[in-house]
């Protein structure tokens, strides 16, 4: 399963061997990989909920679409990533409901760091970014969008092709306690503080 990253993951470690890195990815890694669609195995496979506090919170929320989205498609295809749903998804909306975030385990560090190169071409080819963060073997990941401000198409096909990505990469299921989450999200939200303005697309 690995023979569709083997190349990419190849010119990633190559990169990596000539520059330091620190300990919070950030995509996008500049090289060439095909849509994945995710896995509807994956997304139905027993025990992938989130925390019952976290999929409590997301039924509460309704999410908050960026403007010009066609909001029947988009809703349609967000249900079955949400927790809340009881469709096996795993996603939950931010407070607000203008975004995505869950958290993703894998065995090791590894695992960990293959997926985040995945994701991070799948951002290079549609020119948009996670907010994420990243301790050991779990990584958490937020989809929204700035400019427009709310839950953008996009959001929500990157979300879909994580659950994919995470099933190749032997994603570690299990019932989450929400403490590890918590802990990466709030490093994510610093990060988002000195990131500047990531949505607007640069002129120069």
């Amino acid at each position: 399963m690995y023979n569709r990253y083997a190349r990419p993951l190849l010119r990633c470690a190559r990169a990596a061997s000539s520059t330091k890195t620190n300990g919070t990815a950030r995509c996008c890694v500049q090289a060439i990989a095909s849509h994945h669609q995710p896995s509807l195995s994956h997304q139905r496979r027993p025990g992938a909920f989130a925390s019952a506090a976290m999929a409590a919170s997301s039924q509460t929320q309704t999410p908050q679409f960026s403007a010009g989205v066609d909001e029947p498609v988009l809703s349609r295809a967000l249900e079955p990533l949400l927790a809340s749903a009881g469709r096996g998804g795993r996603w939950v909306l931010i407070p607000g409901g203008e975004g995505l975030e869950r958290s993703f385990k894998f065995k090791t560090f590894t695992k960990t760091w293959d997926f985040m190169t995945a994701v991070s071409l799948q951002c290079k080819l549609k020119n948009h970014h996670p907010e994420w963060s990243n301790v050991y073997n779990t990584t958490y990941v937020r989809w929204t969008t700035h400019n427009p401000k709310g839950l953008s198409a996009k959001d929500v096909e990157l979300a879909a092709i994580c659950d994919g990505l995470a099933a190749d990469f032997g994603e570690l299921i299990e019932e989450a306690s929400g403490g590890d989450s918590c802990g990466l999200r709030q490093v994510a939200d610093r990060a988002v503080g000195n990131a500047g303005d990531c949505c607007t697309p640069n002129n120069r």
